[in-house]
């Protein structure tokens, strides 16, 4: 399956009329692509979450439809790759704590309070804190931005004093649009701010200029040191997701495309969802975005970080995404056709062999997703039996590294309905089995001249289809390279 990243901007208006085209072909398309949802999905969606608002509804029955159950997250352990429905995740939303709540330290000390000893500890840790400065010397360089973080901060303060104002400043931070754009200006003020002409560079250069910039600030930091000093009193590393989203709003932090936040009910959470809907797009083919500025800071973001995600805009994706279809050919036999995929520009790997036994092994990009999954193929050539074998695989060259279970069920279903498959009891049995069990399982198909196997990867568990061909033709396979 072709995985799709939807923004939230294009979920939301998939139910207008514009995007009438789009809802046909996906139809049309359904089970050759897969558009996951995240929590970005819902941070965007909960802002007008009111049951008696119809358009909520609306978009979250877009999400369900367009998802079918198809969910990742950013957990303790990393990407988590689940089965579950929008609706069901909304009942997790909505019940949520709130997350500043969390973090008051008086409500946390307060909470230890169920007994004496839980009393007598949260105590303890109040008085130390009180009694532990806070480490901060209010200067005339850094009073106003000092004030502006925790206004009762001076050079008496205790590091209690510290922690209780750290609430109200993350929350104003988070939920304040006015707050955030005032903090983000005075952090222009200070010289931390690109040139107004930065938003026409290209995307290419984007990073190297802004390294340039603090450069010249005489930071002595690159754009990826500069994110690192975020984390550098964390015990732990930052975990991809921590350092991609910063990374996102820092170049928003700098000036570089900042989202102006136009409604009353926008806020600096807006930008953070923005980076999250970036990142999770990094572990699909394609990301469909209008929003502008969240386009061009992930093509930047991409660029530095190696992604190859691709980029879209809603109206480029029907063209795009059609052309990377796989549409049998009536007509030609399918040795011919995979044969033709195997374009000498698309060569991405090469391996001379030493061995008169054994011929050159050539590995390429596919122009398309064969059976709507594999992305790319390995041609070897073995002159001592006058044969050929070609070698499907999906392979990712973004952070992605898993395939769901439905993936697998999809391009089982769809290689068995192509080369056929008579008894569908044992069919079904079999699938299970190749899907979700631990024991090999192995499709033979034979034709004139050789045999399909459709089989798992012993090392990712993704599937493997191979085509194995003998011929005295050699000249007219090696074309290809």
């Amino acid at each position: 399956m072709i995985r799709v990243y939807l923004d939230w901007n294009v979920v939301s208006n998939f139910k207008r009329d514009e995007f009438k085209d789009i809802r046909e072909f996906i139809a049309k398309n359904k089970k050759s692509l897969q558009f996951p949802y995240t929590p970005a999905h819902f941070k965007d969606l909960m802002k007008s979450y009111r049951p008696d608002n119809d358009l909520f509804g609306t978009d979250l029955e877009s999400l369900e439809y367009l998802s079918e159950n198809h969910f990742m997250r950013w957990g303790k352990e990393g990407m988590e790759i689940l089965m579950g429905s929008p609706k069901d995740y909304l009942e997790i939303e909505k019940d949520s704590e709130d997350i500043f709540s969390q973090m008051d330290m008086e409500k946390i000390l307060n909470d230890l309070g169920d007994n004496e000893l839980g009393r007598a500890v949260g105590g303890l840790m109040k008085s130390l804190f009180q009694l532990q400065p806070a480490g901060i010397e209010v200067t005339d360089e850094n009073r106003e931005m000092l004030q502006k973080m925790f206004p009762n901060l001076s050079n008496s303060s205790s590091m209690w004093d510290l922690m209780k104002g750290m609430v109200p400043f993350s929350q104003k931070l988070h939920q304040d649009r006015e707050y955030y754009k005032d903090f983000r200006k005075s952090i222009g003020e200070k010289g931390f701010k690109l040139e107004p002409a930065s938003g026409n560079w290209n995307v290419e250069t984007v990073v190297k200029n802004i390294d340039q910039f603090l450069e010249r600030l005489n930071t002595k930091l690159t754009f990826r040191e500069y994110i690192n000093t975020c984390f550098k009193h964390k015990k732990e590393p930052a975990t991809g997701f921590e350092y991609y989203t910063t990374a996102y709003l820092m170049l928003d932090m700098l000036g570089y495309k900042p989202d102006k936040l136009p409604k009353t009910t926008d806020s600096m959470q807006n930008i953070q969802a923005d980076g999250q809907h970036s990142f999770y797009s990094a572990y699909c083919d394609y990301f469909v975005v209008d929003d502008t500025k969240l386009r061009i800071k992930t093509q930047v973001l991409f660029k530095e970080f190696n992604i190859p995600t691709i980029v879209l805009e809603s109206n480029e994706f029907i063209k795009v995404v059609k052309d990377k279809l796989h549409i049998n050919k009536e007509g030609v036999h399918f040795i011919n056709e995979a044969v033709e995929l195997l374009e000498a520009e698309n060569i991405v790997e090469y391996y001379e062999s030493n061995n008169e036994d054994e011929g050159d092994t050539r590995a390429f990009k596919l122009p398309v997703f064969y059976f709507d999954f594999f992305n790319y193929a390995i041609y070897e050539w073995y002159p001592k039996q006058e044969g050929f074998a070609l070698i499907f695989k999906k392979v990712f060259k973004n952070y992605s590294s898993f395939v769901y279970y439905t993936e697998c069920e999809r391009v089982i279903d769809r290689v068995t309905s192509f080369f056929g498959y008579d008894n569908k009891e044992e069919l079904e049995r079999k699938k299970k089995e190749f899907v979700y069990g631990e024991s090999e399982v192995k499709f033979f198909w034979t034709f004139d001249g050789g045999v399909v196997i459709l089989e798992k990867d012993k090392e990712n568990k993704r599937p493997l289809l191979t085509y194995v061909v003998a011929t005295k033709q050699k000249e007219s396979v090696s074309e290809v390279s």
